[in-house]
């Protein structure tokens, strides 16, 4: 690899001062046209890396944005941070990841780290731990020239852009949805209980069902969930599943299979999984579908926006959900 030389070093080699070159560089209209074709040339041709940590300290920014996720596996996740790349591969800026595993302790320590002169700007999505802890305390303390986007797992008492899915209209309009096709026991299954998101689901079922039945809420790990289910659907007169992740959805459809129900329609699931995986089983998941790529271009927007605007209102988007009909909804009784 071809050694870099220093922005002096180059200023020697072509007999300019270091001024020269630097405005040169950075396209300054003090420098003619010819000159600046010159440093350029020389720069390329002996691999010439501006010094960038020297850069931040002159101009006070990084020009990088940090993104904290709780996990890389939740294809909602995995599809947000999608749409955040692609909304900031057409900007200056970098990227820097951190995954916390859902760990509290592994995000404090990912939003202290780059919170400390790392970044410009900071998008996330809190950890697991964290809600169940309630404990904000390094999310309040982060400085007040770094910007910060929360989205899907937000936290109301920090004052911050936040990016939302309708978790509880979704479902609302769901249990809605399958009342109307003649659905009269509706059971939810659910391994997030715990999180915002699963509460904000819960309570639109709670909230939607009541009028036709009491609640029936399976909660837990997701092998708990497919026990209870295959007792319960052998018991009792169960026609639909509402599972509100992709752990609970999976064990409903492994349930759902065992009992010989869903490919002859006497069984509805909806569940929440991706595109792939939803067409791919069979019979095929209905789904709803949050739009994961949509919530990460939308807070990588309101992000960069607040860079330029950073008076400007707090701001609270709410991205709707689509329900994705397939043969697990369709599927006509036999």
């Amino acid at each position: 690899m071809k050694k870099s030389i220093t922005l002096k070093e180059l200023a020697k080699l072509l007999k300019v001062s270091v001024s020269t070159v630097s405005k040169a560089l950075n396209d300054s209209h003090e420098i003619s046209e010819s000159t600046k074709r010159k440093v350029e040339e020389a720069a390329k041709l002996h691999n010439y890396k501006p010094n960038r940590a020297a850069l931040n300290l002159k101009s006070g920014k990084t020009n990088t944005i940090g993104v904290v996720l709780p996990s890389i596996k939740n294809f909602f996740l995995a599809r947000a941070l999608r749409g955040i790349e692609s909304v900031i591969a057409n900007t200056d800026y970098n990227i820097v990841i951190s995954i916390t595993n859902e760990s509290y302790e592994k995000e404090v320590k990912s939003v202290e780290a780059l919170t400390n002169g790392m970044v410009d700007g900071l998008i996330i999505s809190v950890s697991e731990e964290t809600q169940i802890l309630q404990d904000f305390s390094h999310l309040h303390d982060i400085p007040d020239d770094i910007h910060m986007i929360m989205f899907d797992r937000v936290e109301s008492t920090i004052t911050c852009d936040k990016v939302l899915v309708d978790d509880y209209d979704a479902i609302s309009k769901t249990v809605r949805d399958l009342k109307f096709k003649g659905r009269n026991k509706i059971v939810l299954a659910s391994t997030i209980s715990k999180l915002s998101v699963g509460k904000q689901r819960t309570k639109g079922y709670i909230d939607s069902i009541k009028d036709k039945h009491a609640p029936i809420l399976i909660e837990g790990p997701e092998d708990f969930i497919e026990v209870k289910l295959n007792k319960l659907l052998r018991d009792e007169d169960i026609d639909t599943i509402i599972a509100l992740d992709e752990e609970a959805s999976l064990a409903s459809f492994r349930a759902g299979k065992k009992n010989n129900l869903l490919e002859k329609g006497k069984l509805f699931l909806v569940g929440y999984a991706g595109k792939t995986m939803s067409e791919h089983l069979t019979p095929s998941l209905t789904t709803i579908d949050q739009h994961g790529k949509k919530v990460g271009r939308t807070s990588a927007k309101l992000l960069l926006e607040r860079f330029k605007r950073p008076n400007k209102d707090i701001e609270q988007v709410i991205v709707d959900s689509t329900l994705r009909e397939r043969d697990t909804t369709t599927l006509k009784k036999s």
